[in-house]
């Protein structure tokens, strides 16, 4: 392994003979300043979870925040907005209105998400790939946690909807059960938003509606694996469960799943 390339401290202005490139890139990072707004949109973003606050709670005035966090209104306006891009707040108008804490929705790092896949010119077939391999690991953590029978059980009995409103609810519902007995929030929120990316920029344009029979049947079928705990069958079935689909989709539109991953 090669030794960390060491930085001379001659004439650098703040440089420790013998400081790490490592080091040198640590002590400069910390050493960034951050802006007002951003260091505000943090300590309300970590009040939010101290205090236990849920979606529709309201913080406090502009008034109050503006003494609490020691900011001009004008850098506290931008903290706002900066945590309402992403969802996490909305600035209700009027009497009784204010910043009202929001949700955390796989849809707002979905559309953070695509900007980045974008600019890396990567293609819908690239997050495809990822979505079947988190997918399938998310069903190899349900079928491990041991409260997963209440949480997979009503999706035993198929049932195929009758609209494309009430299938796609049931078919959200049923990955939904997967997500909570998965029980990681971080794998779990990250591939619902590679999923939504698949489902909002690709399978909204070719909506496969004669897989939507087999596609309830094979939930069922998982959710008894699942349910059994077989965590390697379970996770080689979810995977090949969404393989299908994008093969389905392929055949539709090639050239769609060869695109670069859009922003918007």
């Amino acid at each position: 392994m090669a030794a960390a390339r060491r930085v001379d401290g001659g004439g650098g202005a703040g440089l420790q003979s013998g400081m790490t490139v490592g080091q040198l890139n640590l002590r400069e990072e910390r050493s960034r300043t951050v802006k007002a707004s951003e260091r505000v949109a943090q300590e309300i973003v970590r009040d939010i979870v101290l205090r236990g606050l849920e979606t529709g709670d309201h913080l406090p005035l502009e008034a109050a925040m503006v003494e609490e966090y020691g900011v001009s209104r004008t850098s506290l306006r931008e903290a706002l907005r900066l945590l309402e891009v992403q969802g996490l707040i909305s600035l209700k108008p009027g009497p009784g209105g204010g910043p009202v804490v929001g949700t955390v929705e796989p849809s707002h790092l979905a559309r953070t998400a695509a900007l980045y896949f974008h600019l890396s010119a990567a293609k819908y077939a690239d997050v495809m790939d990822a979505q079947v391999l988190m997918e399938a690991n998310c069903a190899r953590m349900a079928a491990c946690n041991p409260g997963r029978e209440p949480i997979m059980a009503p999706w035993l009995e198929p049932e195929p909807p009758p609209d494309t409103p009430t299938y796609r609810d049931v078919t959200a519902g049923f990955h939904g059960a997967v997500y909570d007995a998965a029980a990681n929030p971080v794998l779990t929120l990250l591939t619902q938003a590679a999923t939504h990316i698949v489902t909002q920029h690709v399978i909204s344009t070719m909506d496969p509606v004669e897989l939507r029979a087999p596609i309830v049947h094979e939930h069922a079928e998982l959710a008894r694996v699942i349910i059994a705990g077989d965590a390697d069958l379970a996770e080689s079935m979810m995977a090949e469960h969404f393989r299908r689909q994008h093969d389905y989709l392929r055949k539709r539109s090639p050239a769609r799943i060869e695109e670069t991953i859009q922003w918007r």
